[in-house]
C-alpha cells in the first residue's frame, strides 16, 4: 500500500506535464527564458563591441600623442627621451607595450614593462628582447589590440608609434555581466514558470494565453501592449509584472540607445579634440624647432644650426672627396658703436649687417650668427683661393656706410678662414682654427687670413697673456717710453711720442701691437688708456719743472676717443698737475675717425678736447673721406712706417709717400714720417718736403729720465 501513493503522484505529475496547461507552462517558460537570454546576449555583444571601439579610440589617441611628442626626439635621435615617452605611455592603464619603429620595422626604443604578464610570457617564448619582435608576438594574442600611427615631419614619415592595449579586462567584465544576467533570467523564468504552473493548475487557460501573447510581443520587441487579466490573482499580478517589465525593458533599450548615441557623439568630439590638439602641437613643434635653430634678432641660423650645416657639409665633402671652408667674421669697432649709440642702435647695425652678408654668398652657402658681433659662414666645395675671394666680397658688402638714426657709421670686419680637411676634420676644429685666423686678421689690417698651424699655440698663450696683462695693469707693471720727433727744418725736438712697454717676467718685452690688441678685445683698454694719460701728464709736469716744455703725442683707441668721460679725465689730470692740454697730442687712426665721423667731430669740439692737438696716425692705410677730415681740428698726419722703411728700394712706396706729403700739405697739415732708420731715407724725405721724422736713426724710445739728455744729443749732433 506504501508504493501506491508514490506511483499515483508520479502519474499525476506526468499527466500535468503532458496536459495542455503543462505544455503551455513549459512553452511559455521556454519562450520567456529564450527572449531574456537573447536580450542579455545582445546587450553583452553590444557592450563588447562598444568597449572594443572605446579601446581602439584610446589606442589611436595614445599612438597619435606618442607620435607627436616623439618628432623632436627622432630628429635629434635622443633615444633616452624616446624611452621616457614610451615609459609614460606604458604606465597608462590597459597599455601592455609601446614602441617606436623605424621605417624598416626596427625598434628605436627599448623600454619594457617587465611586470606585465603578457610581456613576461612573450619574453619566455623569445630568445631576445627586441621590441619589434615583441610587438609581432603580442599581435597574435586575440585579447590585445595593436594600433600603429606614422610619425610624420614635413610630409616625411620618420617612424611608427605602436601601442598595444589589453582588452581582456573589458571582455571578462562583460562575460561576468552576461553570466549574471543569464542566472537572473533563469531565476525569473523559473519563478514565472511556477506562477504559470499554479495558475494553469487552477484551469485559468485564458490568462495564460493572454500572458503567452504578451510574452511573444515582448520577445518580438513589441512594447506598449498591456496584458489585461481580470481579478485579483497571481495571474493578474503576473500580467502587471509583465506590463511593468515590458515598460522597463523599453526604457532600458531607450536608455541604451541614448547612451550609445551619447558615446558616439563623445567619441566624435574626442577625435576632433585630438586632431585639433595634434595640429596645435605640430605647429608649436615647428615654431619651437625654428626658434631653436635661428637667431631671434637677425633671423639668421644660430650657432646650433650653423654647426649642424657645417657637420653635414663635412660629411658630404668626406664622401665626395671635396673641400669645405668655414669663415669666422667679427665686426670691427662694434663695441664702440654699442657703447656710444646704445644697444638698440647696435642691434639695428647687426640687422643691417645680417641683411648684407647673404648678398655676397652663393645660394648653397650658409651664414649664421654665432653670438654678439660674430658671424659664421659655411662654404661647400670651396678651396682656400675661393674662400678668400668670398671673404673679400663679404668685406666689400660692408664697406658702404650704415645709417643709424641720422648717424652715419662705417664699420669693417675681420675674417678668419679654416679649410676641411687641411685644417681640421670636424666642426669644432674648424671653428677654433677659423677663430685663430680671425684674430690674426685683426692684426693684418683687415685682410682675410687663412689658418696658420704654426700659430695654433698662440690661442692658449693669448688666454694666459690676457690674464698676465690684467695683473700687470692692476699692479702698475707697464712702462712708458718716449721717442723724439725731429723737425727737419730746425733739427729741434719739439714733440715726443709716448709708447707703452711691457716687460713680461717670462716672455720678456712684448710689443704694444700685441698686448694693445689684446686689451682692445676687453675692457682693459680703458684702464691702460687712463694709466697712459696719468703717466704722460704727470711726466710733462716733471719736465716743465726741469725747464723743458715738451709736447707728448699718445695713441687712443676709438673706444677711448668716444668715451663720454674722456674730457673730464683730461681736465682733471691737467688741473691736478698744472699742465696745459695744449701739451698733449692725441693720435687717432683713419679707421677710428671713419667708424663714426659725426660723433668724432662732436667729441673734438668739446671745450677741453678742443685745446688738445690731434694727428692722424698711419695716414694712407685707410679709406678716409676728405670731406670729414677737413672738418676735424687736425694739424698733423703721420705716414705709416710700412711705407717709409722700404722707400729706398721700392719706387712704389716712394710714390705713395710723395703723394701723401703733397695731399697733406694741400690740406694744410704737417707731415711726420715714422720708421726713419737710415741717412738715405732721411735725405729722401727731406727732398720730398717731409716736415718731421721719427725713428731709430735719431733715437729709439727711451725712458723718461733719459729723454732730456737724448734730446740734447740729437740737437747738438744735428747742428
Amino acid at each position: 500500500m506504501s508504493e501506491d501513493p508514490i506511483k499515483y503522484t508520479v502519474i499525476k505529475k506526468r499527466r500535468v506535464l503532458n496536459s495542455l496547461g503543462g505544455q503551455m507552462v513549459l512553452l511559455m517558460s521556454g519562450i520567456l527564458l529564450i527572449a531574456m537570454i537573447t536580450n542579455a546576449y545582445l546587450q553583452f555583444r553590444d557592450e563588447v563591441f562598444t568597449m572594443e571601439q572605446v579601446l581602439n579610440v584610446r589606442a589611436q589617441s595614445l599612438g597619435q600623442v606618442l607620435a607627436s611628442v616623439s618628432i623632436e626626439s627622432l630628429v635629434e635621435y635622443d633615444v633616452q627621451k624616446l624611452n621616457k615617452n614610451i615609459e609614460a605611455v606604458t604606465s597608462q592603464s590597459q597599455v601592455v607595450h609601446a614602441v617606436i619603429l623605424d621605417t624598416r620595422g626596427n625598434s628605436l626604443t627599448t623600454f619594457l614593462d617587465l611586470n606585465d604578464i603578457y610581456i613576461q610570457n612573450t619574453l619566455n617564448n623569445l630568445n631576445n628582447v627586441d621590441s619589434a619582435a615583441i610587438v609581432n608576438e603580442l599581435d597574435k594574442i586575440p585579447e590585445l589590440v595593436t594600433y600603429k600611427v606614422p610619425v610624420m615631419s614635413d610630409g616625411t614619415m620618420l617612424a611608427q608609434a605602436v601601442v598595444v592595449l589589453d582588452n581582456s579586462e573589458y571582455v571578462a567584465a562583460s562575460a561576468e555581466k552576461f553570466e549574471e544576467k543569464v542566472l537572473s533570467t533563469l531565476f525569473i523564468g523559473l519563478f514565472v514558470g511556477m506562477g504559470i504552473y499554479f495558475v494553469f493548475s487552477r484551469h485559468i487557460l485564458a490568462p495564460i494565453q493572454a500572458l503567452s501573447e504578451g510574452a511573444n510581443k515582448i520577445a518580438n520587441s513589441e512594447f506598449g501592449h498591456e496584458i489585461q487579466v481580470k481579478g485579483d490573482t497571481e495571474l493578474s499580478d503576473l500580467s502587471a509584472n509583465f506590463n511593468q517589465m515590458s515598460e522597463n525593458i523599453e526604457l532600458l533599450i531607450a536608455d541604451r540607445d541614448a547612451a550609445l548615441k551619447d558615446l558616439e557623439d563623445l567619441n566624435k568630439e574626442l577625435e576632433k579634440r585630438v586632431q585639433d590638439r595634434t595640429i596645435e602641437l605640430q605647429a608649436l613643434n615647428t615654431e619651437i624647432a625654428r626658434q631653436a635653430m635661428h637667431d631671434p634678432l637677425t633671423e639668421l641660423p644660430n650657432r646650433t644650426l650653423l654647426v649642424e650645416r657645417l657637420r653635414q657639409n663635412i660629411y658630404l665633402a668626406k664622401r665626395n672627396e671635396k673641400q669645405v671652408a668655414f669663415l669666422m667674421l667679427d665686426l670691427n669697432n662694434f663695441k664702440e658703436v654699442n657703447d656710444t649709440l646704445g644697444h638698440p642702435q647696435g642691434d639695428r647695425l647687426l640687422l643691417d649687417v645680417a641683411s648684407r652678408l647673404p648678398t655676397a654668398l652663393r645660394q648653397s652657402d650658409t651664414v649664421g650668427r654665432l653670438g654678439g658681433d660674430e658671424f659664421g659662414i659655411v662654404l661647400p666645395e670651396a678651396d682656400g683661393r675661393q674662400a678668400i675671394e668670398v671673404a673679400k666680397k663679404v668685406l666689400a658688402s660692408l664697406e658702404p656706410s650704415f645709417e643709424l638714426d641720422e648717424q652715419v657709421v662705417s664699420i669693417g670686419a675681420s675674417i678668419g678662414i679654416a679649410l676641411y680637411p687641411e685644417h681640421g676634420e670636424d666642426d669644432a676644429s674648424l671653428i677654433r682654427h677659423a677663430d685663430i685666423a680671425m684674430y690674426d686678421a685683426k692684426k693684418n689690417k683687415g685682410e682675410p687670413c687663412l689658418y696658420d698651424p704654426e700659430a695654433d699655440h698662440y690661442t692658449t698663450a693669448r688666454l694666459a697673456l690676457m690674464t698676465d696683462l690684467r695683473h700687470a695693469v692692476e699692479n702698475d707693471e707697464l712702462q712708458l717710453y718716449y721717442q723724439p720727433q725731429v723737425e727737419l727744418s730746425t733739427r729741434k725736438v719739439l714733440t715726443v711720442e709716448a709708447l707703452s712697454r711691457w716687460d713680461h717676467p717670462e716672455h720678456g718685452n712684448i710689443s704694444p701691437g700685441e698686448f694693445i690688441l689684446l686689451a682692445e678685445s676687453s675692457d682693459l683698454i680703458r684702464s691702460i688708456s687712463d694709466w697712459v694719460l696719468e703717466k704722460t701728464i704727470s711726466q710733462i709736469a716733471k719736465w716743465q719743472a726741469q725747464g723743458a716744455d715738451i709736447v707728448v703725442s699718445l695713441n687712443l683707441s676709438a673706444r677711448d676717443l668716444l668715451n663720454p668721460s674722456l674730457s673730464d679725465t683730461i681736465k682733471s689730470l691737467c688741473e691736478k698737475h698744472d699742465v696745459s692740454p695744449s701739451l698733449l697730442k692725441i693720435e687717432v687712426t683713419e679707421s677710428v675717425i671713419m667708424s663714426n665721423p659725426e660723433k668724432v667731430i662732436d667729441v673734438l669740439e668739446d671745450p677741453i678736447l678742443s685745446q688738445v692737438n690731434y694727428a692722424i696716425d698711419d695716414f694712407g692705410t685707410g679709406y678716409s673721406s676728405l670731406s670729414y677730415l677737413k672738418k676735424l681740428p687736425i694739424n698733423e698726419v703721420k705716414i705709416d712706417k710700412s711705407f717709409v722703411l722700404d722707400m729706398i728700394g721700392n719706387a712704389e712706396d716712394t710714390s705713395i709717400v710723395r703723394s701723401v706729403i703733397e695731399l697733406a700739405h694741400n690740406l694744410g697739415y704737417t707731415v711726420v714720417a715714422e720708421g726713419v732708420e737710415t741717412e738715405q731715407t732721411l735725405t729722401q724725405l727731406e727732398l720730398l718736403g717731409c716736415n718731421v721724422v721719427q725713428g731709430f736713426y735719431f733715437s729709439p724710445a727711451v725712458e723718461a729720465d733719459a729723454l732730456l739728455d737724448v734730446i740734447k744729443t740729437i740737437e747738438r749732433d744735428s747742428a
